[in-house]
């Protein structure tokens, strides 16, 4: 329990801290803001982006440790305290108006946030109450699981692999075995200062707050086009979507996209749509800026946003100069913050969006640098971008004949009528079920063709429009369509307000349905939990619970007690973050060296592995530094089918070689089943590799 505690205490400060670093721009922006969930969402989006960055440009200098970030932590939560104390001082003072760009747009031309000009009544208190008490379930569902040990395969191979290993070594190396080393890392820098403050709990608990904040950017974003009452129904919506809620207790980053990239489009509509103050255009290229810096999937939410404004841009020509100069400093703020990520993967691997559009940028050869000595980064790479996204539980090494399509559907007639269905029901053909969008965009956004037309909502819908056109024809995961949650449940919400002008007894059965669907939803987290519940009480070790959940764990526990500090390990199983020694991963060193290749020509790298043959495999092994492995081996063909080509090799040497002693395997540090929760049994070995003494 006081572990969890601490983890608790942890995100606190994060967010504290993030506060303190964000309130002061906006208040020196003097930005008019609408009530304390505007506040907050807008000075923790702003600080938390600047507070990453910060720490990204300390990882870059090489300073990165746990002493520095605890003093950057103790400055930021100064900050912090004494920007609430400002804010209680001017809670009854008023703000300043922002300025117009230029001029200002008629209440026709604009859109209004105050619900009595809006000319609708608010939500009933009943309303807000019940989706209250229903997000409240959610969010205490996901925090249980939030709570345990992280064990999403996407987590333990990225992105708190990356962190870790980047404090260990003090600072942001380019490892070149690890795809992930060049990506975008905002979101993992936020891991880095949860991890140097607490552990991977706190990192965890990071993106279950990520969640909530999500949940505040989108009434952000629905006040201006619903009013205030409505906006909130929209973001109590969202805490009740499965995709999200499932998000929240894992440390990924795609809740991390959404919230940022939604308040960028929030940003960008008061300044170019409803015609406040142009400093809105410096928030937006921040929030751009810190969606770019988080995952390369933000390029499609700019792309979305520059269509729409180019629209807006064509019918406003009174207005067009200003809003050009307004999309040049948002893309300039934007381009400053994200611009070093993306310079950082043109130097390293040629291709500022590595591993993406090989075929437009040649990809640098590497695998000379493999034999590199022992200390150098390069031996702690992990994984590489053939791991798929896991969903809490697994992503996979998988042979090719088994890979899953990144487009389950073409521009067939039938797959474009037919797409909202199919994401919908059919979500394991789309990344998984763990991913899915919830029943509630499929079920009454038809409704809008029954619904009065509402001024601002068809811009917010344009962007998800082409955003998702977009992913269509890129990559149809279900997760990545999180971005365009808040703008569809915007309109969601503006159905529900429109059932009010019904018939009573249809009003009355579709409001019943309404209940039971977002019950249902709402309970979704609570059934998750049931796992993690007593480790989350503390009446279970995490280690315990790791033991039951995580393959890779009992491995890595018996490493980190018996391997010497000179260890390195060649691992088949993509999940290194809990060990503690440098860990390669078998299939990467694989690709780049193809030492299970008999001859240079064999392999595209062109490496010198004619030693590679069947009998000499584990001295070659040796000459590459390795010196113990974790074998996986599949018990079935069903769930993930880690690749056997190590596991074969061995079994050969020991037949060819017969009775010499380097042939033989010592017998293994540990060896177990576990069977994981989609029903594979899996045997895992941890060995050393013999280190040719004993050779006869």
């Amino acid at each position: 329990m006081l572990q969890n505690l601490h983890s608790l205490l942890a995100l606190g400060c994060i967010l504290l801290a993030g506060y303190g670093f964000g309130r002061p721009v906006i208040n020196g922006l003097r930005l008019r803001e609408d009530g304390p969930i505007e506040r907050i969402a807008w000075a923790l989006g702003t600080g938390l982006t600047l507070a990453g960055s910060l720490l990204a440009v300390i990882g870059l200098l090489g300073w990165l440790n746990e002493t520095l970030v605890g003093l950057f932590t103790l400055f930021g939560c100064l900050a912090g305290t004494w920007a609430l104390y400002l804010d209680l001082l001017s809670i009854n003072s008023p703000t300043d108006e922002d300025e117009p760009l230029g001029g200002s747009f008629s209440k026709t031309d604009g859109y209004p946030v105050d619900d009595g000009v809006l000319g609708w009544s608010p939500p009933a208190r009943w309303l807000i109450g019940g989706l209250l008490a229903l997000a409240a379930l959610a969010a205490l569902g996901s925090l249980i699981s939030a709570l345990a040990p992280p064990t999403a395969g996407d987590a333990l191979c990225y992105h708190l692999e990356l962190p870790k290993v980047f404090l260990a070594e003090g600072g942001i190396r380019f490892l070149p075995y690890h795809d992930g080393s060049t990506y975008p890392l905002l979101t993992e820098m936020w891991y880095a200062w949860a991890l140097a403050l607490d552990g991977p709990v706190a990192a965890q608990l990071v993106h279950w707050a990520t969640g909530l904040l999500l949940a505040l950017a989108t009434v952000v974003l629905g006040q201006e086009v619903l009013g205030r009452g409505w906006a909130r129904v929209a973001g109590l919506l969202v805490l009740t979507v499965p995709g999200i809620t499932n998000q929240m207790t894992a440390p990924l980053n795609d809740l991390s996209l959404a919230f940022l990239g939604t308040l960028a489009v929030a940003a960008w509509y008061r300044g170019a749509v409803d015609g406040r103050s142009s400093r809105w255009f410096v928030v937006a290229g921040l929030m751009i800026g810190g969606a770019l810096a988080t995952k390369y999937l933000a390029l499609l939410a700019a792309m979305a946003i520059a269509g729409v404004w180019c629209w807006h841009a064509w019918r406003r020509p009174h207005f067009r100069e200003l809003l050009w100069r307004g999309g040049l400093t948002m893309a300039v703020v934007g381009a400053s913050l994200a611009g070093p990520w993306y310079v950082r993967a043109a130097w390293h691997r040629g291709n500022p969006v590595y591993p993406f559009l090989s075929e437009v940028f040649p990809v640098r050869a590497q695998a000379a640098a493999f034999d590199a000595p022992d200390g150098d980064a390069s031996a702690r790479d992990s994984s590489d971008s053939a791991v798929p996204a896991a969903d809490g539980a697994a992503a996979t090494t998988a042979r090719p004949t088994i890979r899953q399509s990144k487009r389950p559907l073409t521009c067939h007639p039938w797959h474009l009528m037919t797409a909202a269905w199919q994401i919908t029901m059919t979500p394991e053909r789309f990344g998984g079920r763990a991913h899915q969008l919830g029943i509630l965009p499929l079920a009454l956004l038809p409704g809008l063709l029954l619904c009065r037309r509402l001024r601002g909502l068809g811009t917010l819908l344009a962007i998800a429009a082409l955003y998702t056109a977009a992913w269509f024809m890129l990559r149809q995961n279900a997760r990545f369509l999180l971005p365009v949650v808040p703008p569809v449940l915007v309109a969601v919400a503006w159905v529900i307000q429109e059932m009010r002008h019904w018939a009573p007894a249809p009003r009355a059965v579709l409001g019943l349905v309404l209940a039971g669907v977002l019950t249902t939803l709402a309970l979704v987290p609570l059934e998750r939990c049931s796992e993690a519940v007593q480790v989350a009480a503390g009446l279970e070790s995490r280690d315990d619970y790791l033991v039951r959940n995580e393959a890779s764990y009992r491995a890595a526990a018996v490493a980190n007690c018996l391997l010497p500090n000179d260890a390195r390990l060649l691992s088949l199983d993509y999940r290194t973050f809990y060990f503690q020694c440098p860990t390669v991963r078998e299939n990467v060193l694989r690709r780049y060296t193809g030492y299970d290749h008999p001859s240079p020509a064999a392999h595209p790298s062109g490496a010198n592995d004619s030693a590679a043959t069947p009998g000499t495999v584990t001295r070659r092994l040796r000459e590459l530094g390795f010196t113990h492995l974790l074998l996986v081996e599949n018990r079935a063909e069903r769930g993930i089918q880690f690749d056997p080509t190590l596991p074969r090799l061995l079994d050969q040497e020991t037949r060819t070689s017969g009775r010499r002693a380097e042939a033989r395997l010592p017998r293994p540090l540990v060896e177990y089943d576990f069977r994981d929760r989609d029903g594979a049994v899996r045997h895992y070995r941890l060995v050393s590799l013999p280190d040719g003494r004993t050779q006869r």
